[in-house]
């Protein structure tokens, strides 16, 4: 066993440093190619049907093609081509490509490229962007050129793909008289921090891919030497690194490898105080090499060590604490009954192993509806649920091999066989176990009316909880992907007005930058134009790097509040308008979440209806179902003089921006709000019935569609843990017992959330389902003990009594290291901050509830056993089990809830004296 524990730690620590890649978000199959096109005849219906219509009646024909949109300006167009989802990303491309070599009816002076997207990389295709600059006022044909240059060199590189560089200017043909022109199609931006102020240079962007043997981290530092090198060798124009993936990366990697100390110390801490010094050397050994297995066969089966991977770890690390603190507590208890060498571990993992097995099954279950999330958001999240479970089965494993491995070194040789009287906490923690199995006691002696009355009001306590849960549950907002509380990114986007030129665009953005600037200053480590869409007279957007939050005194919140405030006083709305967002690690922010879209080939005829909606959402407040209310604060109608088609029917679109950032709910909200008002009778009068109406909302949609898919798998995975624990307890009605365990942490994920001011989201999801899989194991341990103690014959009283006795400190050992391992994530880093409040507060209330409240349901359960058949039984704990859930999810009244609940006690004392 040492030769295979060093093989793995070895392979595992070169894993980590060498052999696996590290990336930021993995790549997305998107089944979506775009098409872009310039056509310059100052004329957007006529890229609309010289070009557009063409395109889109050969794209439409192409196999596996769901849906086309398009997009037409005065010069330019975009086609997006969605496929199904049985097609990837390159064969949709080939397949467009293939197309387009065949098109006819399309003017020979129209540039078309076909673009395969990646929502993983910048503009959709580069891993990092690269900026050549000069002061302002250069020519831009000397810019071009310089940056030509440098992407040469790039090019020669062994470790780069490609470097391209974007255009600022490109050739066009007047299709009036065949004379070919130099015209000025884009411009860019980049501000450099010099001192504790911004300055801002004239720049233009090269985009680059590094070859696949390389990864992020590889593909930055290559760059900054070839750039090093460059800016050493050109007097006249400079280079810089203007978006880069790579300084995220390590910063995950740090706050990972922080955490991952950070539990191990707290680990270490609590089992010197709950168990010994030794078992605290023995789980930190186990966690480390755990951690370094998972990433071994990540790298195995070809994954990188990415965002994803490393949200999987980091919340996987509270998971498998609970598989160390459990196996070693057992051998240290075997221990102090003064067993020896073999027998110790032998009898401990035998008390101990079938638990084990069926938490860990139970979670691996709780994890798999993820991998089935549909959409955009699964390809997202799917690597997600596949790292915790490897991390899962690996701790299982781990757990029953290397930690008796370890012990006989480590803790079979200490000499103690008791708590030491300097032991404070230990001390405390022992007389805990021994008073809460001596109230169990009480039941069969003389003081057995007083243990009826507290049983009853433990009973009573627990559903207080669970009703305080679901009303706390009513108190939060829904947001599927709500902003952090602070970010490293802001970003901007410009939307000039119409009739702007590029010369004009380009003006304003320089007033723009002034503005920034002087409101953000030494908050700004960079800002880059062009990293996420190319900047025309049609739009510019910017990414804005802050320095970091750990560094930063003032939000990034309020960083966006006091530039969007000195933006709306400096650029005046008839020039442009600006939006200020967040980047967070989710998907994009939507400039306008709400989006409606008014079909018709006359937008002009509509604008009136498009005027009343605008007023009908700024007059009516949405009021939320606790109460609260939000409002509209802009609306736009957008796509007048630009068409917009979706599977060839124009459209103009009615956006709003809310007060208020539980975005999720509010688009619900919005839209049942004007189904309810335009009804058929509305829209009489005017050119548009019911059905030239719908509402997409772009991404926000798309989340809605895949989140609500867990609301069909999750229901799957809880009965196949009913059906594990059925099989592993040879019981029908203990895994409903057990299951309780899941509404006695609602109190804590709730209320949790509440006073930490954190809305309801995937993040919280996700907390939520890693915390069923902890709060279920602990009532697996106490049931599975009590069983044992059961078939040597004593009585249920006497048995869930010893169960709780011996099994209290593990438990609370349990609790309190994934507490304590999850705190710094809380604490220190705004991301992870709902999911682990969700798991912290849960675990909380579950574990308080479980060794409360649950060995009295235990009794209750082994009465109605003794006393009914075990349909009957099963019908009563059933019917606990869903009238639980339905409370909750109704939302009925504490006082009906404790009604039901001082049923079940009634029914509960009838049958406890045959215990």
């Amino acid at each position: 066993m040492c030769a295979v524990w060093i093989v793995l730690l070895t392979l595992g620590a070169l894993t980590y440093t060498t052999f696996i890649k590290r990336e930021g978000f993995p790549p997305i199959q998107f089944p979506l190619t775009l098409i872009n096109a310039t056509y310059f005849v100052d004329d957007a219906d006529r890229v609309d049907s010289e070009v557009v219509q063409p395109l889109y009646e050969l794209t439409k024909t192409i196999e596996g093609v769901e849906s086309v949109q398009s997009s037409a300006n005065a010069n330019v167009t975009q086609i997006a081509v969605f496929f199904d989802s049985d097609t990837t990303p390159e064969l949709a491309f080939e397949r467009v490509s293939r197309a387009l070599d065949q098109a006819q009816n399309i003017p020979e002076q129209a540039s078309i490229t076909p673009i395969s997207i990646d929502p993983s990389k910048f503009l959709n295709q580069y891993d990092l962007i690269l900026s050549v600059y000069v002061e302002s006022g250069a020519d831009n044909t000397e810019l071009q050129a310089a940056a030509s240059e440098l992407a040469a060199v790039f090019n020669n590189h062994p470790d780069i793909r490609e470097a391209e560089v974007q255009p600022l200017l490109a050739n066009s043909v007047d299709p009036e008289n065949g004379n070919t022109t130099e015209r000025q199609v884009s411009f860019s931006s980049i501000g450099i921090k010099q001192g504790d102020a911004i300055r801002f240079f004239q720049a233009i962007n090269i985009g680059v891919n590094k070859v696949d043997t390389i990864d992020a981290i590889d593909l930055s530092n290559i760059s900054k030497d070839l750039v090093a090198a460059y800016n050493a060798d050109t007097k006249d124009f400079a280079a810089a690194i203007g978006a880069d993936v790579a300084d995220t990366i390590s910063t995950q990697i740090s706050s990972l490898q922080s955490n991952l100390l950070g539990g191990l110390l707290a680990v270490a801490i609590v089992s010197l105080l709950l168990i010994t010094w030794r078992a605290s050397v023995i789980t930190a050994l186990f966690m480390i090499t755990v951690v370094l297995v998972t990433i071994l066969v990540l790298w195995v089966i070809g994954f990188t060590l990415n965002t994803i991977t490393l949200f999987g770890l980091v919340l996987a690390l509270g998971l498998f604490v609970d598989d160390a603190t459990i196996v070693v507590e057992a051998i240290d208890g075997s221990r102090r009954k003064n067993a020896k060498g073999a027998t110790t571990i032998k009898n401990a993992i035998k008390r101990v192993a079938t638990a084990s097995f069926a938490g860990t099954m139970t979670t691996v279950l709780v994890f798999l509806p993820l991998a089935f999330v549909g959409g955009v958001l699964g390809e997202f999240i799917r690597l997600l649920p596949i790292t915790v479970i490897i991390a899962l089965i690996s701790s299982l494993v781990l757990s029953l091999t290397l930690i008796p491995f370890l012990s006989r070194g480590i803790l079979l040789n200490a000499k103690t066989s008791s708590i030491s009287r300097y032991n404070i906490v230990g001390r405390v923690e022992a007389w805990c176990g021994h008073l809460l199995s001596d109230w169990i006691h009480e039941l069969h002696t003389k003081h057995r009316n007083r243990a009826m009355l507290r049983s009853l009001s433990f009973i009573v306590l627990s559903l207080l909880f669970v009703g305080g849960g679901g009303y706390f549950a009513t108190r939060l907002s829904f947001n599927i992907f709500p902003p952090t509380k602070d970010s490293n990114q802001l970003g901007f986007q410009i939307n000039y007005a119409e009739g702007t030129n590029i010369q004009e665009a380009e003006a304003v953005a320089q007033d723009v930058n002034k503005i920034v600037s002087s409101a953000l200053g030494q908050n700004i480590e960079r800002v880059i134009y062009g990293s996420t869409a190319r900047s025309t007279e049609r739009s510019s957007n910017a990414l804005i790097e802050l320095t970091p939050f750990t560094t930063r005194d003032t939000k990034s919140p309020e960083l966006l509040e006091s530039l969007q405030g000195a933006l709306d006083m400096g650029i005046s709305r008839d020039i442009a308008t600006i939006r200020v967002i967040q980047f967070d690690s989710g998907p994009p922010v939507e400039e306008y979440p709400f989006k409606m879209q008014l079909y018709t080939e006359s937008p002009q005829d509509i604008l009136a209806l498009a005027s009343d909606i605008e007023e009908l959402l700024k007059s009516q407040p949405l009021q939320r179902n606790d109460g609260s209310t939000a409002n509209i604060t802009e609306t736009q109608v957008a796509n007048i003089n630009t068409v917009a088609r979706d599977d060839g029917r124009r459209f103009i679109e009615v956006r709003a921006l809310y007060d208020a950032d539980d975005t999720s709910a509010l688009l619900a909200l919005t839209q049942e709000y004007l189904e309810a008002t335009l009804t058929a009778e509305y829209l009489a009068d005017t050119p548009l019935n019911p059905d030239d109406i719908s509402y997409d909302f772009g991404q926000e949609s798309e989340n809605a569609e895949s989140f609500s898919s867990l609301v069909i798998v999750f229901p799957i995975a809880l009965l196949l843990m009913y059906l594990l624990l059925a099989v592993q307890f040879k019981s029908l009605a203990q895994p409903l017992l057990i299951f309780l365990a899941i509404p006695f942490s609602l109190f804590g994920v709730f209320g949790g959330l509440y006073f930490t001011n954190n809305a309801i989201s995937f993040f919280a999801q996700v907390g939520l389902i890693g915390l069923i899989g902890i709060a279920v194991n602990n009532a697996i341990l106490l049931t599975d003990y009590a069983n044992q103690e059961r078939r040597t014959g004593k009585s249920a009283v006497e048995s869930i009594a010893t169960a709780t006795k011996l099994r209290f400190r593990p438990l609370l050992a349990t609790s309190v290291t994934t507490v304590v391992a999850l705190l710094p994530l809380a604490l220190t880093d705004p991301f992870w901050e709902p999911l682990a409040y969700t798991i912290i507060f849960g675990l909380l209330s579950s574990t308080f509830l479980v060794m409360l409240a649950f060995p009295y349901y235990y009794l209750l359960l082994e009465s109605l056993r003794s006393r009914t058949s075990r349909r009957q039984a099963l019908l009563w704990i059933f019917g606990l089990v869903v009238g639980v859930i339905v409370v909750v999810s109704v939302n009925a009244s504490l006082l009906l809830f404790v009604g039901a609940y001082i049923l079940a006690s009634i029914a509960f004392k009838n049958y406890w004296s045959k215990v």
